[in-house]
């Protein structure tokens, strides 16, 4: 971690890293968010589908899944996606929170 963060670079591709590899049974937030990730009756049975909402609970887990209402804090990650997605003439898609989502198991 001392590295990572006294090196902008290796900070970068680590997170470059942590964006497109699994780590089971987690599928990678690059796959989530594409489409090229698809949920097991598991996943759909635990709330999670294919976009935006599954990055964050593949990210933060029980720290922001399954929380109803939605926690402030990803409120905001949520609308700060959609913003970027506006601005770079996009759309955000579906399944943008995790309020409904289990986290993936240990």
């Amino acid at each position: 971690p001392d590295r990572i963060k006294k090196d902008g670079e290796l900070a970068f591709v680590s997170a470059l890293w942590f964006w497109m590899t699994p780590q089971s049974p987690k599928p990678s937030c690059h796959d989530a968010l594409v489409g090229n990730w698809k949920p097991t009756a598991k996943d759909l049975k635990c709330g999670r589908r294919a976009g935006f909402g599954v990055t964050i609970n593949i990210v933060n887990g029980g720290v922001e899944c399954n929380h109803k209402p939605m926690k402030s804090k990803t409120f905001h990650r949520v609308e700060t996606y959609k913003l970027f997605c506006k601005n770079l003439g996009t759309t955000p898609g579906a399944n943008l929170n995790s309020e409904t989502q289990q986290q993936f198991a240990a």
